[in-house]
């Protein structure tokens, strides 16, 4: 398949937030490691890297079963992301402990990883899309017919990152830690904006979220070398 203009950038979008998560970001995970919210940034990097790549993948597919391997793989990947995204939040020390429990923290994953084991069988039960279309869309993907779940986990996904801005907009640590958070609440909210809005436009077609997405991790990276 030849992709198209917008296919192609929709593509580079994808394929720079994925490096920006393998390298920057999961190397500012790594070198914090020891702390819970070192550990959060490092799942949210594999999420946004896992989210991005499939992003800049999919427009090359030759077929739309490729295409929708793939996008399994980008649900993964978002969910993943979320789950990594609220983690990261509910840990910094400048946000409230609100929402920062061990039953909230077991009861988010839980969902996640059930979210996650859907979407991994949905070739079997099919409860996140009914069919593939067969016209491609302006970024050269396929879209897909969506369902039930398809509709549970943009929810989710967007739910888990706003629950962040909430988290990140209450923040009351120094002006430094205050102003991180402003920026960090601002790039969720468009990510949380983002997913909504790209799987409502065109289901299964959402490349631009990702790059967007790894907006927090270069912030995060940022904040790590200036502490």
């Amino acid at each position: 398949m030849s992709p198209s203009t917008v296919g192609t950038a929709g593509a580079a979008l994808g394929a720079l937030a994925a490096l920006v998560a393998v390298g920057p970001g999961l190397r500012t995970a790594i070198a914090h490691r020891e702390s819970d919210n070192g550990l959060s940034f490092g799942v949210l990097a594999i999420g946004v890297a896992i989210w991005g790549g499939t992003a800049a993948f999919r427009p090359f597919s030759p077929e739309p079963m490729v295409q929708a391997y793939f996008y399994l793989l980008s649900l993964i990947g978002a969910s993943v992301a979320a789950l990594g995204w609220f983690l990261f939040a509910s840990t910094a020390h400048s946000t409230p402990g609100t929402l920062g429990h061990p039953a909230v923290y077991a009861g988010v994953a839980l969902v996640v990883g059930a979210d996650v084991g859907l979407v991994v069988t949905t070739p079997i039960h099919g409860l996140y899309w009914g069919g593939i279309a067969e016209t491609a869309t302006a970024f050269g993907t396929n879209a897909v017919v969506p369902t039930a779940a398809y509709w549970a986990h943009t929810l989710l996904v967007a739910g888990l990152f706003a629950a962040g801005v909430w988290l990140f907009a209450r923040s009351r640590g120094s002006r430094r830690d205050r102003r991180y958070a402003r920026v960090y609440a601002a790039y969720a909210a468009v990510v949380a904006l983002g997913v909504v809005a790209s799987n409502v436009a065109v289901p299964g077609s959402g490349a631009v979220t990702p790059a967007v997405a790894s907006g927090l991790l270069v912030v995060g990276v940022v904040q790590a070398r200036s502490s």
